[in-house]
């Protein structure tokens, strides 16, 4: 995609186990990319549904303010038959392609060591 990307890795309790920046990526996408991994995590949910979540009049409104919350796309948990192993964050492009990305940095890594799913 010709991106500066940033990627974080989280485990099951949202500690960062990971981390790599491209040249040339933006410096919010430093913390963009951990606090996406952390909320997946915390959250047990990729966060571009949690952003559908903390729209005004939706379940989950209000959550987005508490610290280290991000319901921007490009955060996915990691399941593996049923347990969850942590978390992962994409930050660098539109929210988009962020989700992009993870998705495909985890069907990547199902078709090399093991399977993984975004959902339980």
């Amino acid at each position: 995609m010709h991106l500066a990307m940033v990627v974080s890795l989280v485990d099951t309790h949202g500690h960062p186990r990971y981390f790599v920046s491209m040249d040339n990526a933006l410096l919010v996408s430093h913390r963009l990319a951990w606090q996406k991994a952390y909320s997946a995590v915390a959250l047990r949910m990729p966060t571009h549904e949690l952003a559908e979540q903390v729209q005004p009049g939706a379940p989950l409104f209000g959550l987005q303010q508490q610290a280290d919350i991000c319901a921007v796309g490009g955060g996915l948990p990691c399941w593996h038959q049923g347990h969850l192993l942590g978390g992962i964050g994409i930050s660098g492009g539109t929210a988009e392609e962020d989700v992009a990305i993870a998705r495909h940095v985890l069907h990547q890594f199902t078709q090399q060591r093991f399977s993984l799913s975004p959902f339980a």
